[in-house]
C-alpha cells in the first residue's frame, strides 16, 4: 500500500514573494496494492509534482509518504529505485543513447541490487527472457538486441523505457529479509526470526539436495544441472513468499509523444502487463477516453488539490462530457475566489 499523508509542496523559482505557488495543499491519498489508477488534471494542478514526491525527486515541504505503512519520506529516489518503475512523457529520458538495447535492460533488470558496482557479463537466460518480452510490443526489438537506443524511433524508444520500467530482477534473499523486516508489522526480532526459521532449514536442504546429485554418477552433466535448478526453485518459492515490496509502476503521460497507432499499442501493452503481474499502478494522462477506459480508478487534480476520486462502478458510468464538465465547473470556481 502507498499513502500520502498531508503532503504540502510549494515552489519559488525567483524567491520573490508574489512568485511563491502551492503545488499541493495538504494532499491525502491512499492507493492500495494491486489498484490501476488514472489521473487527470491541467497543467500545473499536481500531479507530476505527486509522482515526484513518491519517488524522492521531490521532498515535500510537510506530510509523509508511506510504502506498507513505512515512512519513506527522507529516503533519496535512488534509495526507493527497486520499489518503482517510472516512465516519463519523453521517449529520451529513461535510457541511454550511447548504449545498446541489451545493455539497457540489463541494466534495469539489476535496478535496485544491493551490489555495488555492477559485475557487467550477460547471462544467456536473461536474453531469453528480453527477447521474449520484445516480441510482444511487435516492434521488431528483439532484432535489435545489439543496437544503440539513441538511433532508434521515439515509439521504439518509449516501449522499451515501459519494459525497464516493469522488468523487475527478483530480490535477492538478502534484500527480501531486509523488506521483510523493515516492512511487516510484526516486531523486527520477531520478523528476522520468522525469516531465518524459513529460509535457513531450505537453504540446508537444497545444499544437501545439490551434493545428491552432484554425486550421482548415472547422471548426465545436463540432468544433474537440471535437477540441481529445479532444487534450488523449490528452496526459493519457499523464501518468495516474504517479498513484500511489489513494484509500484508510475507513468507520467507515457504515451503523449507518440503517434496514435503506436501509443495505441503501448496502452494496450501496458494494461496487459499491469494486469498479469498485479501491478500497482498510477498514469498521468491528458487523454479523458484513456482515463476511463483504462485502471479501475480515477483522480482529478486542480490546482493543487484531489477533487474527484471515483472507481469501479462509479467510474465506469463516467463520461468524457461530465469530466469536461467538471473542469471548467472547477476552473469558474477558481476565479471566483
Amino acid at each position: 500500500m502507498l499513502e500520502l499523508k498531508n503532503i504540502t509542496k510549494t515552489f519559488n523559482l525567483t524567491g520573490a514573494k508574489e512568485d511563491l505557488r502551492i503545488a499541493l495543499d495538504h494532499i491525502n491519498l491512499q492507493i492500495e496494492s494491486g489498484e490501476f489508477v488514472t489521473v487527470i488534471g491541467g497543467n500545473g494542478s499536481g500531479k507530476s509534482t505527486t509522482m515526484n514526491i513518491i519517488t524522492g525527486v521531490v521532498k515535500p515541504d510537510e506530510g509523509q509518504v508511506l510504502l506498507n505503512n513505512v515512512d519513506i519520506t527522507k529516503m533519496d529516489e535512488h534509495q526507493r529505485a527497486c520499489w518503482f518503475g517510472h516512465v516519463f512523457q519523453d521517449p529520451m529520458m529513461g535510457t541511454s543513447g550511447d548504449m545498446s538495447v541489451l545493455e539497457n535492460l540489463e541494466i534495469a533488470y539489476r535496478r535496485g541490487r544491493l551490489h555495488s558496482p555492477i559485475a557487467w557479463g550477460f547471462k544467456k537466460s536473461h536474453k531469453e527472457e528480453f527477447i521474449r518480452e520484445l516480441k510482444r510490443f511487435d516492434l521488431g526489438l528483439e532484432d535489435r538486441l545489439n543496437q544503440k537506443v539513441g538511433v532508434m524511433s521515439g515509439g521504439q524508444r518509449q516501449a522499451l523505457t515501459l519494459l525497464m520500467a516493469t522488468l523487475r530482477n527478483k530480490p535477492t534473499h538478502k534484500m527480501m529479509k531486509r523488506d521483510y523486516i523493515r516492512f511487516s508489522e510484526k516486531d523486527h526480532e520477531v520478523a528476522k526470526k520468522e525469516f531465518e526459521d524459513v529460509c535457513n532449514p531450505a537453504l540446508d536442504e537444497f545444499k544437501v539436495k545439490k551434493k545428491v546429485i552432484k554425486a550421482n554418477k548415472e547422471l548426465s552433466f545436463k540432468e544433474k544441472r537440471e535437477q540441481i535448478q529445479e532444487a534450488y526453485d523449490e528452496f526459493d518459492r519457499k523464501v518468495r513468499v516474504f517479498d513484500l515490496t511489489k513494484q509500484i509502476l508510475l507513468l507520467d503521460e507515457h504515451t503523449a509523444a507518440l503517434d496514435p497507432k503506436t501509443a495505441k499499442k503501448v496502452l494496450e501493452l501496458t494494461d496487459k502487463i499491469v494486469k498479469e503481474n498485479q501491478m500497482t499502478t498510477l498514469m498521468i494522462t491528458h487523454n479523458m477516453k484513456d482515463a476511463l477506459d483504462y485502471g479501475n480508478r480515477l483522480i482529478m487534480f486542480h490546482n493543487g488539490h484531489i477533487i474527484l476520486d471515483v472507481k469501479g462502478k462509479e467510474k465506469e458510468k463516467l463520461t468524457v462530457e461530465q469530466l469536461l464538465h467538471m473542469f471548467t465547473v472547477a476552473d469558474q470556481q477558481l476565479l471566483e475566489k
